[in-house]
């Protein structure tokens, strides 16, 4: 939701340039908000002062949000408000930090964020019997673009061991904490791991896997699907869908040990 000037330097931030949508009517806007067809919403926060159904729409959609300002008090004053509202932003201002390669950074790392919370939300019925401030940790680094792409970096994140990690997530009807961050991290990389212009090589190792056999074992661990049918492409909530059975179902089957853990 943009005013003019702001539209082209938002369209040049984005790869491929059609994957982003401009809406200066606040019905469309809302509508495309909360049709879920997006990772990021960039916002002008003059504008959603002015008109409740913007920050009532993104509040409820989770969506990434980055707002786009001028250096004004107007807007320093309309950006603090959003924030405080929604909790999350992050502030790109006009002429100083909106380059392309920045402001791709940042929408990357927003949207990121945003697929993460799909996890997160889904799981939050079960995540909440975890300690207040385990959740709490646990759900700051998922929504908030954390790089967690190992059960020793989440654990020691949430200052704990990988074995209590396990334990509480077991008592939480969780399989177990290395799937859950495996399933992380494909959500935060699903653009990548259905962009069918990339190998299964190219996939992997921006996920940090070392081949085609690693990606296609994670995929199948954490969501019982093959790679071929998430680059179908299968809509992230279908995705998100299986994994969460997945998880929980598994959690059911295992024996009264410690799960083991890939």
């Amino acid at each position: 939701m943009l005013r003019r000037p702001f539209h082209n330097r938002a369209r040049a931030a984005v790869m491929p340039p059609g994957s982003v949508t401009i809406r200066s009517d606040t019905a469309d806007f809302i509508d495309a908000v909360m049709r879920g067809s997006s990772d990021v919403a960039v916002v002008d926060p003059t504008l959603a002062e002015r008109d409740r159904g913007i920050p009532v729409s993104l509040s409820r959609a989770h969506l990434g949000t980055v707002l786009y300002i001028l250096l004004t008090p107007e807007y320093a004053q309309a950006s603090i408000d959003l924030i405080r509202e929604l909790g999350v932003g992050e502030i790109v201002t006009y002429g100083f930090n909106d380059d392309p390669t920045t402001f791709a950074d940042i929408l990357r790392r927003q949207a990121r964020a945003s697929r993460g919370q799909l996890l997160v939300t889904a799981l939050s019925r079960r995540l909440k019997t975890l300690p207040p401030a385990l959740y709490g940790t646990i759900a700051h680094v998922s929504e908030e673009g954390h790089r967690i792409d190992s059960v020793e970096r989440l654990a020691r994140v949430c200052g704990t061991t990988r074995w209590i990690l396990s334990r509480q997530f077991r008592s939480a009807g969780i399989a177990s904490p290395s799937e859950f961050v495996t399933a992380l991290t494909l959500l935060r990389n699903y653009d990548v791991l259905t962009d069918r212009a990339l190998t299964l090589l190219d996939v992997a190792r921006a996920m940090g896997l070392s081949s085609e056999r690693a990606l296609r074992h994670k995929c199948a661990a954490v969501s019982g699907l093959s790679i071929a049918e998430i680059r179908e492409p299968l809509p992230i909530e279908r995705f998100v869908e299986r994994v969460v059975d997945v998880l929980t179902t598994k959690h059911k089957h295992q024996d009264d040990g410690e799960p083991s853990e890939s």
